[in-house]
Parts: structure tokens; C-alpha cells; sequence
């Protein structure tokens, strides 16, 4: 099975799924590049999301990393964090969600868990190995119960909210989802690059010596 192949079974995932997707469309000859210079396979799942599209937005919540566009960053752009963040260290970022949390491939920052996607939750600020690999992340985000996942982090009127922030933005929610203070409902919540809220969140991390 080459990566078109596997590209068409993404479609038909998204196809059959009951959420609001969007896919933005990729340019093949800038997927391969991206490729190669990330030395991923391209008969993957993850060479296939990259080779194929520039990312894959799931109820305007979990965002899936593709290759690089003009409006927005990529799965390329991402793993700046690995040199410059320690809690980010030895991780392949390939998502992303509206709140701040983080999906990653563990590379070698545990021992366990290797090559599974992790989740680095906003609520804790704490890496949290999810026990799939990156396909059965990619199912699990078009067809899952992410509404399980999410209910703690979820507030009234979220949809609308989340409908008005980019592919490159995320919601701040203060008090932070961290802090005992958080009232999803009264906190407040303002748009902000998905940069600042990664930094913010990762720095606090290591100022509680989490990492």
C-alpha cells in the first residue's frame, strides 16, 4: 500500500465521521520535501497526511499537522520546539488542540511508550501517553469519542468559540486550566498564536520542575 492509497483511506475515514472536518489541501512535491527532510517514511500514515495536505482541522478543536502553506505552519515548523523547549525535547509534534494541549510522538523522551503518541494536557501541564501509534491517533481524532476526552475542558458555547480562532491560534483561558481557580464558564478566554500559549504552558512546566 503506497501513501495515495493510504491518503484515500483518511478520506474515507473523514467521509464516514459524524464531526465537522476540514482538510487543506497540500502540495505533493512540497509533502516529499518535507519528508526528507524530517526522515519520515512517506508509505506511512504520517507521510500521507504530510505528502497530501497541510493539516486537518476536527470540529475546529484537534488540528493534525501537514506540510507547511502560506497560512498557516506545518508539521515542519513544530519541531523547532524540540531544541529550543525542554519539555518539548525528544518529542515529534504532529497536533495540536484549541485549549493548548499537545499530540506528540514519544522519540526518546521516556523510555516507555516509544513511538506512541503522547498528550501533553493543558490541566496538568504533563505528558500522558495515549497507548496508540499515529494511525490509531488519526482514527481516534476523526472517529473517537474525543467528546469523552475533552469533558473536563469543555465549556457552554465552546463550539462558537472555537469556530473563530485559526489554525495557528489557540484559546488562553485564565485562570489557567491548570489552576485550582479555573471555572471553565467564567474564565476568560482570549485568542492568542498557538506559539505563546505552547511557551507559556512549557515554561510553567519547567518552573514546577516537571521537566
Amino acid at each position: 500500500m503506497d501513501e495515495r492509497d493510504l491518503w484515500d483511506e483518511i478520506y474515507d475515514l473523514i467521509s464516514d465521521s459524524s464531526k465537522e472536518i476540514c482538510v487543506f489541501d497540500g502540495n505533493e512535491s512540497a509533502g516529499y520535501a518535507e519528508l526528507k527532510k524530517m526522515n519520515l517514511i512517506r508509505k506511512s500514515t504520517l507521510g500521507a497526511i504530510v505528502t497530501f495536505s497541510s493539516g486537518i482541522s476536527i470540529d475546529n478543536w484537534i488540528r493534525i499537522m501537514g506540510q507547511e502553506n502560506l497560512i498557516h505552519k506545518g508539521i515542519l515548523s513544530y519541531q523547532s520546539y524540540q531544541k529550543e523547549n525542554v519539555t518539548m525535547k525528544s518529542m515529534t509534534i504532529v497536533g495540536q488542540d484549541v485549549v493548548g494541549g499537545i499530540f506528540a510522538i514519544n522519540i526518546g523522551k521516556y523510555p516507555e511508550g516509544l513511538k506512541k503518541v503522547w498528550y501533553f494536557a493543558p490541566d496538568n501541564l504533563q505528558w500522558e501517553c495515549m497507548d496508540m501509534n499515529y494511525a490509531e491517533f488519526v482514527v481516534w481524532a476523526i472517529q473517537g469519542n474525543t467528546d469523552e476526552f475533552y469533558s473536563s475542558m469543555r465549556w457552554n458555547g465552546w463550539k462558537e468559540d472555537c469556530s473563530k480562532v485559526g489554525f495557528d491560534e489557540m484559546i488562553l483561558i485564565y485562570p489557567f486550566l491548570w489552576s485550582k481557580e479555573c471555572n471553565l464558564e467564567t474564565a476568560s478566554k482570549t485568542i492568542v498564536s498557538s506559539d505563546e500559549l505552547i511557551r507559556m504552558n512549557s515554561e510553567y512546566a519547567h518552573e514546577f520542575g516537571y521537566y
